[in-house]
């Protein structure tokens, strides 16, 4: 029995350190070159907010897996030769965004 509680225990104990917390991230604050390098937030999770943004200032409410790759990489290409710009410079540049 103490043998069962100490392992729920540890598990928990894991779990509950690598749990990371939540954070709070300014898009409109975000580099290109951090996008790029992808150290403040993951590149497959902003490429969807990305397509979602981009998809609302538009009222489409479809995500298509592949556009969200598209816009991803449209981005991207962008932000290579622009590391200074803001991400956001980046979605009105390639994508027209009006917002």
């Amino acid at each position: 029995m103490k043998a069962l509680r100490f392992m729920s225990f540890s598990i928990f104990a894991f779990l509950a350190a690598t749990a990371a917390p939540a954070q709070e991230i300014d898009i409109a604050k975000l580099s290109c070159k951090q996008f790029l390098i992808g150290d403040i937030i993951r590149r497959d999770h902003l490429a969807l907010w990305l397509s979602g943004y981009y998809n609302g200032t538009r009222n489409d409410t479809v995500v298509e897996t592949s556009t969200v790759q598209k816009i991803a990489d449209k981005v991207a290409a962008y932000c290579r030769s622009n590391l200074e710009a803001t991400l956001m410079d980046a979605v009105r540049s390639e994508l027209g965004s009006e917002k």
